[in-house]
């Protein structure tokens, strides 16, 4: 018995040596935060500079004129209404409530998702379930907060049964999507999942090739990465998930102290 757990503590200590070096499931599964190696050591940090100094020499200035923080929250406000009254799909029959979205309307980093399931159905709010738990902790390990940020879908309404969206559902709420973010103005957005990112950038490249190019979105860098819901499901991506991350931090700081 004894040979058999310290065998068993053997293997545990080995896993969680394993974790630590690639540096990436202790971050958001228990949000313990592990020290980085030295910028010499670690190749990712050539690989983010070269993806932030391409991605800042394509960004197209906005020509928009910059709101105010009153100003934001009060679009936003008649916005929210103007979803929570829309009945243009076939969704909405069977919502509980809209899921406009939350957080700091003068954030500078926006995060989009595919579409509300049940607990923000209920709650009428993004990301509250298992997958938004994960996506605090995922902010969390750049430094940041939900208060932050802001957090919205591509659709407001839920699907039934977490499907994907439809395309028509896409083309009827796309457009509050777009208004949302002509008043937010971020400086960068984040896409979470292949959904999110084929619709805002009109793009059906796989996920994978989506992750490695520098994107626009009406000018504002774009960050594609995987929805939470899918490193649930499959937690071998949680390190390219924190490598798109960091990247989306080290642009995000580039651009504010440029």
């Amino acid at each position: 018995m004894t040979d058999s757990v310290e065998k068993i503590a053997a293997d545990l200590a080995k896993y969680l040596r394993r974790e630590q070096e690639l540096g990436t499931s202790l971050y958001f599964n228990e949000g313990i935060i592990n020290k980085e190696p030295e910028a010499d050591q670690d190749p990712f940090i050539a690989d983010c500079s070269d993806f932030v100094a391409k991605a800042i020499t394509q960004i197209t200035p906005s020509t928009a004129a910059e709101l105010s923080l009153e100003e934001k929250t009060t679009q936003l406000a008649e916005l929210n209404k103007q979803v929570a009254a829309c009945e243009q799909c076939k969704l909405a029959p069977g919502r509980t409530n809209t899921v406009f979205g939350t957080g700091n309307p003068d954030a500078n980093i926006v995060f989009v998702g595919e579409a509300p399931g049940r607990d923000e159905d209920l709650q009428g709010k993004p990301f509250v379930g298992r997958s938004g738990q994960l996506l605090t902790k995922i902010i969390s390990a750049i430094d940041y907060s939900r208060d932050d940020v802001f957090i919205c879908n591509i659709l407001k309404c839920r699907p039934p049964e977490n499907r994907d969206p439809a395309k028509d559902e896409v083309q009827a709420c796309e457009p509050f999507l777009q208004k949302q973010l002509e008043i937010l103005q971020p400086k960068v957005i984040c896409c979470l999942g292949r959904h999110a990112a084929m619709t805002l950038l009109r793009d059906k490249s796989s996920l994978k090739d989506m992750r490695l190019k520098a994107q626009f979105y009406q000018g504002i860098p774009v960050i594609v990465t995987y929805h939470p819901a899918a490193l649930l499901r499959n937690p071998n991506w949680k390190r390219p998930c924190w490598d798109d991350v960091r990247k989306l931090k080290a642009l995000h700081d580039e651009l504010v102290n440029k």
